[in-house]
């Protein structure tokens, strides 16, 4: 008892399943609602001229706004942001939902049973099997509901032609219905044990595309990133910079930095002081980064920067670069310090493509550092 008290409560509801079993009947329930107040409506017309009026038109007024209620409710819940909770909820109500309407339309059956010919019992009996059939269907992704309709349906059918013994014809056909609602539900377990299969084999799927998603970012980031000074790397330097160039109307700076005095660091401290160096000015120049200021390590002592800011930004920008390379870094008990040459290369004016800016960039360095000027922007190509 207590099992199927969890059960029909989702006490221990799995919520993937669950949030799949809500959207599925956002679909069907539609559907049901529409379906119930048709039968309704045919039904309260074969009754019209034995029944009184408010067994017929009564009843089915209360019916169907009863239904007409539901559908604009379940319509609308499929554009809105469900959360956990109130998933459940929904779920829990629509199976209480289920009996209380199995009840009220099986008890009107039942009611209307005793108005009327041999012809409208045998369109109650009909009515009566149709639609629990028809609501197993639509009911089919939330078993605890067509279980509900079962359980509270099928008794009373069996019972009453068995009670009233109008006709044996009546009460062979209400058997032969039960019989085929208990295969049907059958079918419906397994249908729903493939539904909950199909939807955890997508669940880990979706997970393991995720990640793998994240591993490839991962990969991609590692691939592009200086493991010591956590800058980008060469690689990436240049995927910017060809992305940069084929931007329309694109104009930038492309800058150089070569630390001058490096290896005598590396040469009298050791390397293990010389990557902390390092480590300190890829840290400053870090800070330099944004959406319009990329620095790079290009490899040993080389960084790049490239620059998209105006003239008097982009020299500011420099001047805060060369700072950051030639202010002393702390490593151990010892305050290190190194020289910077510079050279740029402005795009488009200084070249057409990566390789030429590059080049041109290369070239002022070259003439800064041999004039041992290392002074930004010193010899710059323009």
């Amino acid at each position: 008892m207590r099992r199927l008290i969890t059960w029909l409560t989702f006490a221990d509801a799995d919520m993937t399943i669950a949030r799949a079993q809500l959207q599925e009947l956002q679909n069907h329930l539609p559907l049901l609602y529409s379906l119930l107040i048709s039968s309704a409506a045919l039904l309260a017309w074969t009754y019209f001229d034995f029944a009184p009026l408010w067994m017929t038109l009564g009843t089915l007024a209360f019916v169907a706004a009863v239904c007409l209620s539901r559908i604009p409710f379940w319509i609308r819940l499929r554009a809105l942001e469900i959360s956990e909770n109130d998933v459940l909820r929904h779920l829990r109500r629509t199976i209480w939902l289920s009996g209380v309407m199995a009840v009220l339309f099986i008890g009107w059956a039942m009611l209307l049973d005793g108005y009327g010919t041999a012809h409208e019992h045998a369109y109650s009996a009909i009515f009566i099997a149709t639609t629990v059939i028809c609501s197993m269907f639509c009911l089919m992704h939330l078993p605890q509901a067509a279980t509900m309709v079962v359980l509270v349906v099928t008794p009373v059918y069996v019972g009453y032609y068995a009670y009233v013994g109008v006709d044996q014809v009546f009460f062979a056909i209400s058997l032969n219905v039960v019989l085929v609602v208990l295969v049907m539900m059958k079918v419906l377990f397994r249908a729903f044990d493939t539904f909950t299969t199909m939807i955890r084999a997508r669940t880990e799927i979706t997970a393991r595309h995720d990640e793998v998603e994240k591993l490839n970012a991962e990969n991609e980031r590692l691939a592009n990133t200086d493991a010591l000074t956590g800058l980008t790397n060469r690689r990436h330097f240049f995927a910017e910079l060809r992305r940069w160039i084929a931007d329309d109307g694109a104009r930038f700076t492309l800058v150089l930095l070569d630390f001058d005095q490096f290896k005598p660091i590396n040469d009298n401290y050791g390397h293990p002081a010389g990557d902390r160096l390092l480590a300190g000015i890829g840290d400053r120049l870090n800070k330099l980064c944004s959406a319009d200021v990329v620095v790079s390590r290009l490899g040993g002592d080389e960084f790049g920067m490239l620059i998209r800011l105006d003239g008097l930004s982009t020299d500011q920008c420099v001047q805060r670069a060369h700072a950051a390379v030639t202010t002393p870094v702390q490593v151990c008990a010892d305050r290190l310090s190194v020289g910077c040459s510079i050279g740029c290369a402005r795009f488009p004016t200084g070249a057409r493509t990566a390789e030429e800016l590059f080049n041109q960039a290369d070239q002022a360095l070259y003439v800064n550092k041999r004039a041992s000027k290392p002074e930004p922007g010193v010899h710059a190509a323009v």
